[in-house]
C-alpha cells in the first residue's frame, strides 16, 4: 500500500507548493492594505487641510436674507490673480456670515499663504465718510484698509457691509471675483455724498 501512495503524494507536492507560492503575493498585498487602513486613522488630521479655525467678530446683519443669499451665491474657488483657492470647511464654532478660500500652508507663517476669509454684515466701519477714497471693481465700490500683513476691503455701497481679507502678496483676483457675485446679489445704495447747503 505505501507504494501506491507515493506517486500521490508526489503529484500533490507541486500543486500546494505552486497554491502557496500564488497565495503569498496576494495575502501581502491585503495585509498592506489593512494596515494602511489602519494607520491612516490613528494619525491626526492635517491642521493645514482639516477644517479652518477663524476667530469670530462682530457681524450684527449675518442673519440677514441679503448675506444668506450672497453666502450661498460664492463660488467654491476663488482666484487670486496668481491661481485658484479652494473653498474651506470652517471649524466648529463656524463664525457667523464667514466663508474662506486657501490657506493650506498657512502654518508656514506667511503672509501670502494665510487664507482669503469674506466677512458679511459687518458694521459700518469708522473709515467709511463722505471723502473717503473708494475704488470701483466691477461695479461695487470698495474701500480699502490696511492692516499688519493684510488689507480689508469693505463694500461701501450695498445694503449690507461686506469684508473681504487679503493676505499681503495675494492678488487682487478674489476682488473681481467676490464683486460679480456682490452685484448680482446685494441691491447698492447711493454713496454720493450729501451736497453742502450753501446760504
Amino acid at each position: 500500500m505505501t507504494p501506491s501512495r507515493a506517486p500521490e503524494l508526489e503529484r500533490r507536492g507541486p500543486r500546494i507548493v505552486l497554491g502557496i507560492a500564488l497565495a503569498l503575493p496576494v495575502l501581502l498585498v491585503i495585509g498592506v492594505l489593512v494596515a494602511a487602513q489602519i494607520l491612516g486613522r490613528q494619525t491626526d488630521p492635517d491642521p493645514d487641510t482639516g477644517p479652518l479655525a477663524l476667530a469670530a467678530i462682530p457681524v450684527p446683519a449675518a442673519a440677514s436674507a441679503d448675506c444668506a443669499r450672497l453666502l450661498s451665491g460664492l463660488p467654491q474657488e476663488i482666484n487670486t490673480g496668481d491661481g485658484l483657492l479652494p473653498r474651506r470647511v470652517l471649524a466648529d464654532p463656524v463664525p457667523a456670515g464667514t466663508v474662506a478660500w486657501g490657506g493650506e500652508k498657512q502654518a508656514s507663517g506667511r503672509f501670502e499663504d494665510q487664507p482669503v476669509v469674506l466677512r458679511c454684515g459687518l458694521p459700518a466701519p469708522a473709515e467709511l465718510g463722505p471723502t473717503a477714497p473708494l475704488l470701483d471693481v466691477d461695479g461695487v465700490d470698495w474701500l480699502r484698509i490696511p492692516g499688519a500683513g493684510a488689507t480689508t476691503w469693505v463694500t461701501a455701497d450695498r445694503a449690507v457691509f461686506v469684508g473681504l481679507t487679503l493676505p499681503d502678496g495675494v492678488g487682487s483676483g478674489a476682488i473681481q471675483d467676490v464683486s460679480r457675485g456682490i452685484k448680482i446679489t446685494l441691491v447698492s445704495r447711493d454713496t454720493t455724498p450729501a451736497p453742502i447747503p450753501t446760504r
